[in-house]
């Protein structure tokens, strides 16, 4: 029988406005978001900031629930993706689990926009107490 237990939970929000073209450069977006997120969000006519915005806030929510901040991972090895039902996830390059220390884990994530704001809750279970 498969056992969890949650590890840790992240919340984060990020303005919207932060995440406009002028701030967003080549460097800047290649260093932040993973190359799927790059390429869907340059594919974009609308909506690009708050793409952008909504998935910074599921990384910066994700490290917090990990409980290792941005220390071992970088913004760029986390991947955001919806799945056929349109149901955002998280999905991480392979590895980074092993490289922090962490086991088998299910990673839960909600995501929501509201005014100037993308906002962001993860939780982070450990499965079989993997941790």
């Amino acid at each position: 029988m498969t056992t969890a237990k949650i590890h840790g939970v992240g919340i984060d929000a990020v303005s919207i406005e932060r995440m406009d073209s002028d701030r967003m450069g080549a460097h800047v977006l290649n260093r932040m978001f993973h190359s799927t997120e790059v390429a869907q969000a340059m594919a974009m006519e609308q909506g690009r900031a708050q793409f952008l915005a909504s998935r910074f806030a599921a990384k910066e929510a994700l490290v917090k629930a990990l409980g290792t901040g941005f220390r071992g991972i970088s913004p760029s090895e986390i991947a955001v993706k919806v799945n056929g039902i349109g149901k955002p996830e998280i999905s991480l390059e392979a590895g980074i689990l092993e490289r922090l220390g962490f086991g088998s884990i299910a990673i839960h994530l909600s995501l929501t926009h509201e005014g100037p704001l993308a906002i962001a809750f993860v939780v982070v279970e450990e499965i079989d107490g993997a941790f």
